[in-house]
Formats: structure tokens, C-alpha cells, sequence
């Protein structure tokens, strides 16, 4: 009666066990595909009322990545990457460049494609599709509790390059897209198709501090499920910007002096970003992030002075 137990639970829990291989083979072609194929198209975003609609060239030359994207709706703004170097042009603004590494990619489905391992999320294949007119398979990064996005991809069924993302609510509804309305696979964009508007040479300006590791004197003793701390930076008057992240999403905490005063609280969204503040005893605390409104809360309830050992 046992072994027929066993089995019968067996298979029971096949179907979901190898829903979730494929879904994580199916995740698994979305790096190479972005790092490694040429392509050039149009890609919508629609987020927080707004529609922005950029044009994206993206080639590779022997392995260094190069890529362009320029907005064609609102004001003229462009990114420009040539490996881990990034260039931001915009209005009124001279072009600033950054050297970003591997972090500073433009798109969140690397990230994404990654997720399916790490606490919080499970991945599941949904239906076939269509998309800009290619063919794609629908892929689900789910948040199994309260505290972060799921996600919704399509994946182009020959190469695993996604042409579309969305972002969701725990109730499973879009609240973020990002799509391509055309693209053409394999099709290298030219040497002009890639070269910044501006005159200016593609060059480090300023490196992005990372302190990971560093005594903060402030801390959240008990993050949500997942998340950890990944790097502090010291601000003026002993404050401090702490960078927690499950791997995918993050939550900025700024903690800095205020008016002895002050007391209070406030909240504030856009679109899918929440933010949470508090002020009181000469101190303002501020969560930040692309998570739901509970897990900037919870940040910045539980910030705590912590010894930091001299």
C-alpha cells in the first residue's frame, strides 16, 4: 500500500517537476541569446500611463557586446554600450559615460532568466504564441510570496530571445510591458546604426561605487525571505545607502539626518516603484524599489542602528 502511495504521488508530481525543467531549459537561452545574437527593432514600453517607444541596435563583434538604444517618443535621448562602457545622452545634458560591468544591462530579462533558482520565484511554462510576428513560447517566473513580481516572458522559439516582458502583481496582472512591435533576427546593424548622436568619444567618466561588505552602523535585521544585503555606501553626517536584493528585485534604504523636529511619514508610488519614509528623533529613512508597497514597508520599519565594531 505504500509503494502504491508513493507512486501514485510520483505521478502526481511529474507533470509540475518537468513543467519547471523545461520552463528553467527555456530561461537558460536567454543570455546567450541576448549577449550573443545580432538584431535591430522597435521596442515599446508601457509603464505608469506612459507609452515610450525606443529603437534598439544590437551587434556583436568577436564577443564585445555593442549596443544603441534611441528613444523615439518624448524627449531625444539615446544609451550607447560598447562592452561594459555606457554612455547616456539626453536634453540639456552633456553625455555622461559609466563603466557599468555586467550589472549595467539595459534589459531585466537576463536577470530574469536567472530567477528561477533563487528563493521566491518558480518558473512554469505557459502557451505558444506570436509576437512582432515571430513565433514564441511563453514562459512564467512567479513570486511565491507577497514580497516581490512575478514576471511573464516570451521567448522567440528559435534562438530564446525574449520579445517580451511583463512585469506582475500578486494577482497576476500586468503591470509593466516591455515589447517589440518589429525586429529583425540575425541582421547586423551598421557601424552608424551604433555610433552615439553626440561628438564626444564613448569614455569613463565615473566608476559606480560598490562597498559591499563595509560596516554600515544601520541595517535591517530581518529582511523579507530572500533578500540580503549586496552593498553600502556611507553618506554625509553618518548616513548611509544600504542596497538589498533577492537576486532579481531590489530595494534601495537611504537613512540620513533631518531636522531634530521632524516627525512623520509618507508614501509614494509610480507605476510599479513604491516608496516608503519615515522622520523622527533628527533621522529620515527612505525604502525604494520595483517591488509591491509591503516590501518597502517592511524596510523601512525595521531599520536599525547596528554596532559596527571599531
Amino acid at each position: 500500500m505504500k509503494r502504491f502511495l508513493l507512486t501514485a504521488a510520483l505521478v502526481l508530481l511529474a507533470p509540475a517537476a518537468l513543467a519547471a525543467a523545461d520552463a528553467a531549459s527555456w530561461l537558460a537561452r536567454v543570455g546567450p541569446a541576448l549577449r550573443g545574437l545580432d538584431y535591430q527593432g522597435t521596442l515599446v514600453v508601457v509603464a505608469d500611463g506612459r507609452v515610450d517607444t525606443l529603437r534598439v541596435f544590437h551587434r556583436v563583434d568577436g564577443g564585445r557586446e555593442r549596443e544603441r538604444l534611441v528613444a523615439l517618443s518624448g524627449p531625444p535621448r539615446e544609451v550607447i554600450r560598447d562592452g561594459s562602457r555606457v554612455m547616456c545622452i539626453g536634453t540639456g545634458d552633456a553625455p555622461v559615460a559609466y563603466d557599468m560591468g555586467q550589472a549595467g544591462r539595459w534589459s531585466e530579462a537576463l536577470a530574469i532568466s536567472e530567477a528561477a533558482g533563487l528563493a521566491g520565484y518558480r518558473a512554469r511554462l505557459g502557451g505558444a504564441g506570436r509576437v512582432a510576428g515571430h513565433a514564441v513560447q511563453r514562459v512564467e517566473v512567479l513570486a511565491t510570496d507577497p514580497w516581490r513580481y512575478g514576471y511573464r516572458l516570451w521567448l522567440e522559439t528559435r534562438t530564446g530571445l525574449p520579445l517580451r516582458v511583463d512585469l506582475l502583481d500578486g494577482r497576476g496582472r500586468t503591470i509593466e510591458q516591455v515589447a517589440f512591435t518589429d525586429i529583425s533576427l540575425d541582421q547586423r546593424p551598421s557601424d552608424a546604426d551604433l555610433a552615439p548622436s553626440a561628438p564626444a568619444e564613448l569614455e569613463q567618466v565615473s566608476a559606480l561605487p560598490s562597498h559591499a561588505g563595509e560596516p554600515a552602523g544601520w541595517g535591517v535585521p530581518a529582511p523579507p525571505a530572500g533578500f540580503r544585503l549586496r552593498a553600502t555606501r556611507p553618506l554625509p553626517d553618518d548616513g548611509v545607502h544600504l542596497l538589498y536584493s533577492d537576486g532579481l528585485a531590489s530595494v534601495s534604504v537611504y537613512v540620513e539626518r533631518v531636522g531634530g523636529g521632524l516627525r512623520g511619514d509618507a508614501r509614494r508610488q509610480r507605476g510599479a516603484v513604491h516608496a516608503r519614509s519615515f522622520w523622527l528623533d533628527g533621522w529620515q529613512v527612505l525604502a525604494i524599489g520595483k517591488v509591491p508597497a509591503a516590501t518597502v514597508d517592511r524596510f523601512a520599519r525595521t531599520v536599525r542602528a547596528v554596532p559596527v565594531d571599531g
